[in-house]
């Protein structure tokens, strides 16, 4: 009976590992619960937390304005580098979501395209816009940056190289 449960045990213990090595024959790669977030054009790096529990990416944001240009919708907002100063950005508003969280109020947040990267894993993806700065994390990378692109170990952190500022591997 010893013999079947130390078994047992052992299969179970295996099976994250199977399934990860699976994952990875797939040609997926597998990156952690935190990850450096790189915004590709302006060579920017933030530390974001990866959460598969999330539908859209969110960057950390303030002064966010909305203009016109051309005849569009844009947004004129700053992130904070990783030395604190504040970045000046500029983007196409895509579309204003709203954002459902247990026990508050729902709330509105604009959503626009930015060229980011984790590791090797390049590609251009909507974020929600807000002040992050009550968090830990600056960055927040949802599952419409991972799906199809990542397996993530939620046991490791920083477990890809981030994107260097000479490197342009495309993921798409």
């Amino acid at each position: 009976m010893k013999k079947i449960v130390l078994f047992a045990l052992l299969a179970c213990s295996l099976l994250p590992v199977s399934c990860l090595a699976a994952k990875q024959q797939r040609g997926l790669p597998v990156i952690g619960a935190v990850e450096t977030l790189t915004l590709v054009g302006e060579k920017l790096q933030f530390a974001a937390r990866i959460d598969t529990g999330a539908k859209t990416s969110s960057l950390s944001a303030v002064g966010i304005q909305p203009y016109e240009r051309d005849g569009k919708r844009w947004l004129r907002f700053q992130v904070a580098d990783s030395s604190g100063k504040l970045v000046l950005l500029e983007r196409p508003l895509e579309r204003i979501v709203k954002i459902k969280r247990h026990g508050a109020l729902a709330s509105e947040r604009p959503v626009v395209k930015l060229d980011v990267a984790i590791g090797e894993i390049r590609q251009r993806c909507e974020f929600t816009l807000v002040d992050r700065s009550d968090y830990e994390y600056p960055a927040l990378v949802g599952r419409n940056f991972l799906n199809r692109r990542a397996v993530v170990d939620v046991s490791g952190e920083y477990m890809v190289h981030p994107l260097s500022q000479g490197e342009k591997k495309d993921a798409n």
